[in-house]
């Protein structure tokens, strides 16, 4: 499990911030208003998973260290 955690911590965040990223190229590039607003919708949910993700496997991280 401690593993299984410490590849959680360095890849899951990794992974959202690189979709907010492409999200928020997107959204600044996009010349329809609607789609521009989808895409920062987008982006913005991959900040907070990127967030959630940095939280959640860095518990698992403290109560399973691994030794």
């Amino acid at each position: 499990m401690g593993l299984f955690a410490m590849v959680g911590l360095i890849f899951a965040p990794f992974v959202c911030l690189l979709c907010a990223g492409w999200f928020y190229v997107r959204w600044q590039n996009e010349e329809k208003e609607e789609k521009a607003l989808q895409n920062r919708k987008v982006c913005f949910r991959f900040l907070i998973a990127a967030d959630v993700c940095l939280v959640v496997f860095g518990v698992l991280k403290l109560i399973f260290p691994i030794t």
